[in-house]
């Protein structure tokens, strides 16, 4: 790329804000003379002109970042510094323990293409970021991950010394609620047995059987040490009954539910 002699740098004005309402004052270089399919002459109301437009939004002031030409024959019209971000988004949120979340963004602002992005990660229960994956951008800055999680999570990609904002993750038990009869006789006796996933030996889940439109609790038995329970009731003559299991919320999981087992009493 051609030196331009006597080449000044120019901020653009506060009136080329960006989306989000915050000033672009990244300095541009500007031509102080007529040079082919760079800027126009001086005029006599402005010593100098900028080569590149003012951007008006965040995709044109990225484009406007850009450390080679933005078009032919404009080899002075380049950022000579630029402000980056990333951004961080994770799909779906919460998850279930046993699926992969996404987590994805986007680096935008100077170079964009073929950068490694880190991604950090604290799992509930530690203290401290670890550093677990790398990808690298694409053309356009995007990046992805795909994570398998069991517990509560936090996440923060970096690129460099640009950083994503922090994103919490929560995670939910995976809860399998299970009948032995789908339509036992009346008066006869079926068992409700449940595991849960991640692993919650001793903690007490809560079962619970539909009345009308309401959730009454009917039992709060205690899991072993798979993770599971089993319980025996005995069947009530001409009943629908439908059950479900809840798993309060804690340090490692968020309130989880079960799917509804129906019971149809004959």
């Amino acid at each position: 790329m051609p030196v331009l002699l006597g080449a000044v740098i120019s901020a653009l004005p506060a009136s080329s804000a960006l989306a989000g309402g915050t000033a672009d004052l990244r300095p541009f270089i500007v031509c102080p003379e007529a040079l082919p399919g760079c800027c126009g002459p001086p005029t006599a109301q402005a010593a100098t002109q900028t080569c590149c437009p003012e951007p008006t939004d965040q995709a044109a002031a990225s484009q406007a970042c850009c450390p080679e030409p933005i078009a032919a024959g404009t080899s002075c019209c380049v950022a000579s510094s630029c402000t980056q971000s990333l951004s961080l988004a994770i799909t779906p949120n919460p998850v279930t323990e046993g699926h992969n979340a996404t987590i994805s963004g986007t680096l935008t602002g100077g170079t964009v293409a073929a950068q490694t992005v880190v991604l950090w990660q604290r799992l509930a229960g530690q203290s401290a970021f670890s550093n677990v994956a790398h990808a690298e951008t694409n053309a356009t800055g995007a990046y992805q991950f795909l994570r398998a999680v069991k517990t509560n999570a936090e996440w923060y990609a970096q690129v460099g010394s640009v950083e994503s904002s922090t994103v919490a993750e929560p995670v939910l038990a995976r809860i399998v609620l299970r009948r032995s009869r789908s339509r036992p006789a009346a008066g006869k006796k079926f068992k409700l047995s449940a595991s849960i996933s991640p692993g919650h030996a001793g903690d007490r889940v809560t079962l619970q059987l539909l009345r009308g439109r309401r959730w009454v609790t009917i039992a709060r038995p205690k899991l072993g040490g798979h993770s599971s329970f089993a319980l025996t009731r005995r069947a009530p003559a001409h009943s629908v009954e439908r059950f479900r299991v809840v798993l309060a919320a804690d340090a490692r999981n968020a309130r989880s539910v079960s799917s509804v087992v129906v019971v149809t009493v004959a």
